[in-house]
């Protein structure tokens, strides 16, 4: 494992300038020091300091696993980069260290992830050529990582599961421990095939030995695979969090290749009732923005439920391009949001950390303002359904945020249909409140975008990619706004 991590040394050093000087860089998000970064893992708060884990590939800017990034805050915020924990390094997991969960139990952190294999052949790596093995470490410190213990393999799947099963996500419950992973169900019909998403939920009384206690996968398909399922109880409502991959576009829903969302189940029914038909009506979407996969949530230490999301989506690098990749990283992980349930949806807001921050009141210039390193905070309230419009950039190079009535819309496109260079070949997205637009925070943070409409109904992340002189703001005429940076 030191060869490993020395690896990264090396690559951090001979990099570390030419990433560091790159304009994209941001100042409150998690991003790879050097190299590729996706799915959140191992979201705690461990002895009073939150620790975030990541996927990472320091040795090659478009991807591939190997490690488990880290990095460690006392505010959520402002974050400090450690070594990475895990490598892939043993027989279960030499072919990645993927996604996976922490559980946290009094002076002692415990990581569950899946540790894949690809074998060499020619393999469907469907239903043979892939090994899906859940494996478990533990710390004391949440740095040193004890050895690879694993838990869970090919021989305790269901007989109708691939071995498409992943991403652990691990909690104590009524003195017991479940376990709810993605998986793939497979079926052909018609000699076509058409396997079906869903999750396993596995029991356990010591963390290490567990029974299946419920394989959950609807009789409706809803997309073909499920990947980093989370449950969790919020306002004493069940939810089950998780992305389904295969699912049709639609015009104002499922607007990205892959989607992130979740499912409440209703007085009275179990998740197990309530995904048994289809979860296509209850399913409402974490994020409408062009980047947003694999949220993973965990309970901070004052009660608080809080997402950390992927500002990313897997597959979309010919189509959604990363302009901070000739600087030799990619992606970063959104603002950590609070999540509270009301009127049966769930409200994401930034974490209210961010109002600690040494903000200062920005001041437009005929409706203009230009920033280069700062983060912007601005508030439209009183909107009442009228029309809105606030350009990051400009018309010919920027992002436009519109709303009007209940609808909201961000676009990289000008009037003639051709998409702007900071948007690296995003084009328009549009989400809708249930009722009409209140009230648009908009945050930018460099090379990252956050619209959170009416307190967090709906929620657009996007990438951004403008150069230092190109971060004009003009804002909307009309209205009240606050407009603040920091």
């Amino acid at each position: 494992m030191e060869n490993a991590f020395q690896r990264v040394r090396d690559e951090l050093e001979r990099m570390g300038r030419t990433v560091g000087s790159c304009p994209f860089r941001t100042n409150y998000h998690i991003m790879p020091p050097v190299g590729w970064l996706n799915d959140p893992n191992g979201l705690c708060q461990f002895r009073g300091v939150f620790h975030a884990y990541f996927q990472y590939s320091p040795l090659n800017v478009h991807g591939g696993g190997g490690y488990w990034g880290h990095c460690v805050s006392s505010d959520l915020l402002c974050w400090e980069y450690r070594e990475p924990v895990l490598a892939a390094d043993t027989p279960e997991d030499r072919s990645g260290v993927y996604s996976g969960s922490a559980l946290v139990e009094t002076d002692r952190m415990y990581l569950f992830y899946t540790g894949n294999v690809k074998l060499p052949g020619d393999y469907d790596y469907i239903d043979a050529g892939r090994i899906s093995t859940q494996l478990l470490v533990e710390s004391g410190d949440g740095q040193q990582m004890s050895s690879k213990e694993k838990i869970l393999g090919t021989e305790d799947y269901p007989a109708d599961i691939t071995e498409h099963v992943r991403d652990p996500k691990v909690w104590s419950e009524d003195g017991h421990y479940y376990m709810v992973l993605g998986a793939r169900a497979r079926r052909w019909e018609d000699g076509i095939r058409r396997d079906k998403g869903g999750i396993l939920l596995y029991c356990s009384e010591d963390k290490k030995h567990w029974k299946l206690y419920r394989e959950i996968v609807p009789q409706k398909a809803f997309g073909y695979m499920w990947e980093c399922p989370d449950i969790f109880t919020l306002s004493g409502k069940k939810v089950l969090s998780f992305c389904p991959q295969g699912l049709a576009r639609g015009e104002e829903r499922f607007q990205n290749i892959y989607q992130s969302g979740y499912c409440l189940a209703k007085p009275g029914e179990t998740l197990e009732e309530a995904l048994c038909d289809s979860p296509e009506d209850t399913f409402r979407e974490w994020d409408m923005g062009f980047d947003f996969y694999a949220p993973q949530t965990f309970e901070a230490e004052d009660g608080r439920r809080i997402l950390i999301g992927w500002a990313g989506v897997p597959d979309t690098e010919d189509v959604h391009k990363n302009l901070s990749v000739k600087n030799g990283w990619q992606h970063c992980l959104t603002l950590p949001g609070e999540l509270t349930l009301r009127d049966g949806k769930i409200f994401r807001t930034p974490v209210r950390e961010l109002d600690k921050l040494p903000w200062q009141k920005g001041i437009a210039q005929e409706n203009r303002y230009h920033w280069e390193d700062h983060a912007v905070r601005l508030f439209l309230s009183e909107i009442g359904g009228e029309k809105r419009e606030v350009i990051i950039g400009s018309r010919k190079n920027g992002l436009i945020i519109r709303s009007e009535g209940n609808k909201t819309e961000i676009s990289f496109l000008d009037e003639t249909g051709k998409k702007a260079l900071c948007g690296g070949g995003r084009g328009r997205r549009i989400g809708r409140t249930r009722g009409m637009v209140e009230s648009l925070l908009i945050l930018v943070d460099s090379s990252i975008a956050e619209i959170f409409v009416n307190g967090g109904e709906s929620v657009f992340t996007t990438r951004i990619y403008l150069e230092k002189a190109e971060r004009d703001m003009e804002l909307c005429r009309s209205g009240k706004y606050k407009l603040e940076v920091v």
